[in-house]
Parts: C-alpha cells; sequence; structure tokens
C-alpha cells in the first residue's frame, strides 16, 4: 500500500511538473507575442517622432509611409523572445496602427511515446515537426502558443500660427510658430525624447474593425478615394496616391490655415484645406513627408523646368511663393488647387498665370 502511494505520489509529482513547465512556456509565449505585436508597429511611431520634431504634423500618416513590414518587424522581436511568429501579422485601421501577432515558444515540451498519435509516431522516426525541451532532446512535442494585440497611439497635431503671417484671404500662406501634438509642444526647439513621450505604444484588447490595405484610399471626406484617373504609363505609385488625395477634395471649401484633414462640401472648417496644406496632405497620402507652407515647400522641392513638368509636381506663383496647386495633366497644363476664402477645391489651368517656378517632391532618380 505504502508502494502504491508513492508511486501515485511520484506520478503527481510529474504531472505537477509537466503542467507547470507548459503554463511557463505559455508565460513566455505570451511575452513573445506582446514584443512582437509592439515591435510590428513600433516603425509607424518612429516615423510619426520624426516628423513631429522636424515640425511635420504625423497625423494620417499610414504605415506605407515608413517602408517597414510589419511581419518582419515581428519576427525580429519575437526571436528576441525565443519565440517564433505563427501565420502572417494581421494589420487593422485604415493606417496600419493596429498589428495582431501570435506566436509559438521555440522551446516545447516532450510528449511521451504513449500520447503520440499514429501520425506523430510516423512524423517522429522521419525527423518531421520536431522541437528541442529545456534540456536539448529532440521529439514531438507542445509548444507555448499566445497572441497579441498592439496599437501606435499617433495623437492629433496642430500648428500654432505666428500673428500677422500670411492673409486669410489667401493672398499668402500662414506661418507657423510651433507644433503641437496631443496639447504638447513638439517643435520647435523640442528633444526627440521628449516628443517621444507623446507618441505610445499599446497593448489592446480587440483589432480595429477597419481593414489595412497599405493604400491610403479611404481617407476622402466622402470615402474612398477615387482612383486617380488615366495617367501616363510609368507615373509612380506615390503620385498617383496623391492625386488621388487632391481629387477627393474637389468641392470642399477653401479655409486659410486649414489643415485638409477632414474638409467639408457644407462650409469652411479648421479642417479644409488653403493650397499648402492640399498638396502636403496629398503627399502625406502618398507616403511623403513635405513642410507644411509654400515658403518652407519651394526650397524643399527639387526645381524642374517647364517643359520637364510631370503629374504630381508642384506648381508654385509669387516670388517669394504665395500659392501652390499640384499638377494632374501636363500636357494639359492643369492643376488641382484650393485658391482663396470663399471658393472651393477645384481644376484650374496654370498656363496663363504666369507660374514662378515647379517642383518634384519626391525623388525620381532611381
Amino acid at each position: 500500500m505504502v508502494a502504491g502511494i508513492a508511486l501515485v505520489m511520484s506520478f503527481g509529482s510529474v504531472m505537477l511538473f509537466r503542467v507547470t513547465h507548459l503554463n511557463d512556456l505559455r508565460t513566455r509565449a505570451q511575452t513573445g507575442a506582446d514584443a512582437a505585436a509592439l515591435g510590428a508597429v513600433a516603425p509607424l511611431r518612429e516615423h510619426a517622432v520624426d516628423l513631429a520634431v522636424r515640425g511635420i504634423p504625423p497625423d494620417w500618416i499610414g504605415y506605407w509611409a515608413t517602408g517597414a513590414d510589419a511581419g518582419d518587424e515581428a519576427r525580429k522581436y519575437a526571436a528576441k523572445n525565443d519565440t517564433t511568429v505563427v501565420g502572417d501579422v494581421r494589420q487593422s485601421h485604415m493606417l496600419g496602427l493596429v498589428a495582431k501577432v501570435t506566436v509559438d515558444t521555440t522551446e516545447c515540451q516532450l510528449k511521451d511515446d504513449r500520447e503520440l498519435t499514429p501520425q506523430e509516431r510516423r512524423d517522429k522516426a522521419a525527423g518531421r515537426g520536431l522541437c528541442t525541451d529545456s534540456s536539448g532532446e529532440k521529439g514531438i512535442g507542445r509548444r507555448g502558443r499566445a497572441t497579441a494585440i498592439a496599437k501606435a497611439i499617433i495623437p492629433a497635431c496642430t500648428y500654432v500660427w505666428m500673428p500677422g503671417a500670411g492673409t486669410p484671404d489667401g493672398g499668402g500662406s500662414p506661418i507657423p510658430a510651433e507644433l503641437r501634438c496631443g496639447g504638447s509642444k513638439v517643435w520647435p526647439n523640442v528633444s526627440r525624447e521628449r516628443v517621444g513621450r507623446v507618441f505610445k505604444l499599446r497593448l489592446v484588447d480587440k483589432e480595429d474593425p477597419n481593414p489595412y490595405t497599405g493604400m491610403p484610399y479611404g481617407m476622402g471626406p466622402a470615402g474612398p478615394l477615387p482612383p486617380p484617373g488615366p495617367l501616363p504609363p510609368g507615373t509612380p505609385e506615390q503620385v498617383k496616391r496623391a492625386i488621388a488625395f487632391a481629387m477627393a477634395q474637389l468641392g470642399t471649401w477653401y479655409q486659410w490655415g486649414g489643415t485638409c484633414t477632414a474638409p467639408s462640401r457644407a462650409s469652411a472648417t479648421p479642417y479644409n484645406c488653403d493650397c499648402s496644406s492640399l498638396v502636403q496632405m496629398a503627399y502625406r497620402a502618398a507616403g511623403i513627408a513635405i513642410p507644411r507652407t509654400t515658403y518652407t515647400q519651394w526650397p524643399f522641392v527639387r526645381h524642374v523646368s517647364p517643359g520637364a513638368v510631370k503629374e504630381g509636381d508642384l506648381v508654385f506663383f509669387g516670388m517669394p511663393p504665395h500659392h501652390v496647386g499640384l499638377v494632374v495633366d501636363a500636357k494639359r497644363q492643369i492643376m488641382i488647387e484650393a485658391p482663396r476664402t470663399g471658393l472651393r477645391v477645384r481644376y484650374a489651368n496654370y498656363a496663363g498665370r504666369n507660374p514662378s517656378g515647379f517642383g518634384r517632391p519626391y525623388d525620381d532618380s532611381r
């Protein structure tokens, strides 16, 4: 009887060890999943910080602007925590702010031979699907598995304008004195470390209900962006995106100093476009950050001759420039512009308006 009790206690200890070890694997898997999910969305947060310290509002910048691959980033952080990503990383939110990641632990708990199914026995004999336990022994086993969802928190950003700079009737662009994100000053003369505290990464319980397509379509004021229409062969995708965004604002009211983040066709609001925010937000939709005002856009772009103008180039007026539009048909010399107070965003011919110059805000040298 004593021997029987000892045997039962011994078996119970083994089972307790097995359950405890498996729970430990699950805990380690959750740590790896958390790290992988946070790592997947980290590039968007870093890109937002980079823009903010340069005085460029990062809100409405999508994951496509980072040049990163969420799957690669997740796998990197999973590996640092002795886990591997299972399947694809699933992003959500139309800007790609949210990522869901599932991981397995690289280490496993080996199954007893008596637990193996006939297929697992064949796999073990053939050396298929083996894993390694903490002692280095290989076999068929159970891994810890966990899932995590993370989100990049990008607060809304607004400029504080310099008093008396520009004219509200559209005769000039306002000049920003500082940039505030989430109520905190982030530019000028603010350290990157301090700005980084404003932009956060968080674990969340649910995915965003909106899918991430990897494209900025869906950012228009009335739903998905329209197709950009027929463009010359070889037109870069980023130009197509910029033109599509600008087309989505057609018919919205001009607003001097407006952010062009949620333009209205009913009335002018601070979220409507002025000339420079229209082209800034158009290229932001394409993943390219350019300065806010015509004064700062002019030295930022690569200047091109009138005979070399392409769709997507910016056309400037005045010197120093006080107005800018986006070229959408170089052959017919058509642009989209936010003209001035009292008018709506529209197509316009720039040929007879004596442009002061043209500029390309993206690198087409490759």
